[in-house]
């Protein structure tokens, strides 16, 4: 009966106007059971209470006013809400307003704190440079540096040495400028400091030459270097000190020469060559002559080595540490000259003996007038030649 019923209603509406038979269809189509659908009427019925044909046609601004009416409702329940919030951006807009103009009264004091605090720390800054490469150049001239220090301290000896050594006895000049100021106590305590410093220094040197000079007496022609006639050289301004190594230089060439000699007399060269100058004891001339000339050619080598150690022109250009020394070259050359003749005396006195009783066992011998004549003339011509080679070795090329 149902299904009649919409066939019928369908059947109908196909024959009305294109319009409403949408509208029909759409009304036909409709679910009555859907929850929005169920919920609408619900509402509709707490406000549409009578059905008729007047209400019907005003159901649509019936709704619309009932719509007006809970939108009122709501704007006034928000209302008290929406008048807070007003309040509130109020206070908010004038609180960033105050911060704005606190923010451009900081900027405007620090701008001016900062050039100002700019401009004093730039001067600061300045001077404290200047101070600084003042405490730079004091330190520099009256002060040693930790390199330094260690370099007097260390045992070994090098070029740090003389540069800290040399550096010292600036210090020591440059204090006396001190006391010519209102820095006398200053003066003198840093004068006291390096005095100690450079008495240290003077100790050390003299031990480690010392102990250098005992090792010439090792070899037959050693060999002078160029640290140990720097520090001999430094020595002289000591002359206790100087006197110290040049009896140290004296004993160990002593010793060294004497064995020598009577190697020589005994033993003869390495292997054999030469042989023993006293293999020609039954010939006086040739036995004598020998042995002066070993003497002679052994005074030259001695006299060589004694030179670069104890002549000052010696080792007036020893290198980059000889330059770092400050140059006295104005040594009483009287005083040189007694050092160096002192040592080549001590030198020689130990083989003067073996000599003397040799050639007196040749006298003694009776030689005949002859050989007396020739030994006489090479003993005087070996005198002459030793006396020109020390004039020539003391006083320089004529």
């Amino acid at each position: 009966m149902g299904t009649t019923s919409t066939a019928t209603t369908t059947t109908m509406a196909v024959g009305l106007a294109p319009g409403l038979s949408r509208k029909i269809n759409k009304v036909l189509e409709s679910r009555t059971d859907s929850p929005d659908l169920v919920a609408s009427l619900s509402t509709l019925s707490t406000f549409y209470s009578e059905n008729t044909p007047q209400a019907r046609r005003n159901l649509r601004s019936t709704i619309d006013n009932r719509s007006l009416l809970i939108n009122r409702d709501f704007l006034l329940a928000s209302l008290p809400a929406q008048q807070a919030l007003d309040r509130v951006e109020e206070e908010v807009n004038a609180l960033a307003d105050c911060c704005d103009n606190i923010s451009k009264a900081l900027n405007a004091c620090s701008t001016g704190d900062i050039i100002s605090t700019t401009e004093r720390l730039k001067q600061e800054l300045e001077t404290t440079t200047q101070r600084k490469e003042i405490v730079s150049y004091f330190l520099h001239d009256y002060q040693l540096s930790t390199e330094e220090i260690n370099a007097l301290r260390d045992e070994d000896l090098d070029e740090n040495f003389f540069k800290a050594l040399s550096h010292v006895q600036e210090i020591h000049a440059n204090c006396k400028i001190l006391l010519r100021t209102h820095h006398q106590r200053a003066g003198l305590e840093l004068m006291d400091m390096m005095a100690m410093y450079q008495e240290g220094a003077y100790e050390r040197l003299c031990r480690w030459v010392q102990a250098e000079c005992r090792k010439l007496g090792d070899t037959d022609n050693p060999e002078v270097g160029e640290l140990l006639k720097t520090a001999v050289r430094c020595l002289k301004e000591r002359p206790v000190l100087f006197k110290y190594c040049a009896d140290e230089v004296a004993n160990m060439r002593h010793n060294a020469l004497f064995r020598r000699f009577i190697s020589a007399l005994t033993r003869g060269g390495a292997g054999g060559m030469p042989r023993p100058i006293e293999v020609h004891a039954h010939d006086p001339l040739r036995y004598v002559g020998d042995m002066l000339g070993w003497l002679h050619q052994a005074l030259a080598s001695e006299r060589e080595l004694v030179l670069a150690l104890l002549d000052p022109d010696a080792v007036v250009d020893t290198g980059s540490m000889a330059n770092q020394l400050p140059k006295k070259l104005e040594n009483n050359m009287g005083k040189t000259e007694s050092d160096l003749t002192f040592v080549l005396d001590r030198i020689f006195e130990g083989v003067c003996r073996p000599f003397k009783v040799r050639v007196e066992q040749v006298l003694q011998s009776q030689p005949s007038l002859i050989i007396a004549y020739k030994l006489s003339n090479t003993l005087e011509f070996y005198g002459y030649t030793v006396s020109q080679a020390n004039i020539f070795f003391f006083s320089g090329p004529q």
